[in-house]
């Protein structure tokens, strides 16, 4: 893999911020389709940090401005979000790639050039088009029960109550819908099976008024019909919301393949595990199937196997970014309706602020 990506930062000078170059990165062995990639960027003033393709996931290495990724060498679930499909009139089977990959945009070049010319030129100068701010932040439980629904719903809800515009995202398919834990099944909003036919760039502007809402904080949920085996599109639909919220928050379920899949649109992971033997080694399984995603612990629940916080990032390898203490009462706040009001208690208040000043969602 080239270096090229991994360039130290230049020094900042005043007004660097507005003037800085984007970046271009592109994955391909295609010295014809990386000539024209290259004049593209030159015509919207971007630098082109081409590389080629790296069959250990390359889709791993560190982000770029935009991410543009050879049909030939896009790897299903791998595929960050605002990655733009590439390939030439001669690659058969590209609409069907980009839909089989979640719904990525896709240019066919050379004939493309100047829409992808107009979508970088749209970036640098903060216009419209996918690579929005927004942190988003996944939450994979170590085993089942270990508490990461309910704690991506704590710490989306404390977001949306310290006036940050924050959103909950289900990608847990199996777990017959958050908005059930959340006790808002009957409210309004799309579900994931109103956008599993979706190709291409998802728009923010159109997405974010029709979600659910309770309040300040959104969310978008599965519902109880049986997956169909459909995938869904995680990739664009994350990307818009990266770009009209601060935070979202990603129920990611319990650690497996799948999720992992998923976990790699998020730019960290937490990850809540019991204070127990099982929990730490299962914690030590996560972190292994997360490895090239930035990640975190979150201790939780009662420590009845004396673990305290150095034993545990040195039992699993991942840092500690904070701990839930146990609480008995969530059960049945869950069951009722009340898990919000639950975590707005002053005890669990408590660490999840502090959980979200640890991912820098916290002023």
């Amino acid at each position: 893999m080239s270096t090229a990506a991994h360039r130290p930062a230049p020094a900042r000078t005043p007004g660097a911020l507005t003037a800085r170059v984007r970046t271009v990165r592109l994955v391909s062995d295609d010295p014809a389709l990386r000539a024209t990639v290259g004049r593209v960027c030159a015509a919207a003033g971007a630098e082109l940090l081409a590389e080629p393709a790296d069959p250990s996931s390359p889709a791993r290495a560190p982000l770029a401005d935009t991410e543009l990724v050879d049909v030939h060498h896009a790897v299903r679930g791998r595929v960050r979000p605002g990655t733009v499909l590439v390939g030439r009139p001669e690659d058969t089977g590209l609409w069907d790639r980009a839909a089989e990959l979640g719904g990525c945009t896709v240019a066919v070049l050379p004939d493309a050039a100047g829409w992808l010319a107009d979508l970088l030129c749209a970036r640098s100068t903060g216009g419209p088009g996918p690579g929005g701010t927004g942190h988003v932040v996944g939450v994979l439980g170590a085993v089942g029960g270990a508490g990461a629904s309910t704690l991506a719903c704590w710490l989306a809800d404390r977001a949306a109550q310290e006036e940050r515009t924050a959103v909950l995202v289900d990608a847990d398919r199996e777990g017959c819908g958050i908005d059930v834990l959340l006790g808002l099944e009957d409210r309004d909003g799309l579900r994931w099976p109103d956008l599993q036919r979706i190709a291409g760039t998802v728009h923010a502007e159109q997405l974010w008024p029709a979600l659910a809402r309770a309040g300040r904080l959104r969310w978008l949920s599965w519902d109880r019909s049986r997956p169909d085996g459909a995938p869904a599109p995680y990739a664009p639909v994350l990307e818009a919301l990266r770009r009209a919220a601060e935070l979202v928050v990603v129920d990611l379920g319990r650690a497996g393949p799948a999720a992992a899949d998923t976990a790699v649109l998020c730019d960290e992971v937490l990850v809540p595990a019991p204070r127990t033997v099982r929990g730490m080694l299962a914690a030590r399984w996560a972190a292994d199937l997360l490895a090239g995603i930035p990640a975190r612990l979150v201790p939780a629940g009662l420590n009845v196997a004396d673990v305290d916080d150095a034993l545990a990032a040195a039992a699993t390898g991942l840092p500690v970014a904070g701990s839930v203490r146990f609480c008995g009462g969530v059960p049945e706040a869950a069951e009722t309706g009340r898990l919000l009001e639950a975590g707005r208690s002053r005890r669990l208040g408590r660490d999840v602020a502090g959980l979200l000043a640890a991912v820098g969602a916290l002023r």
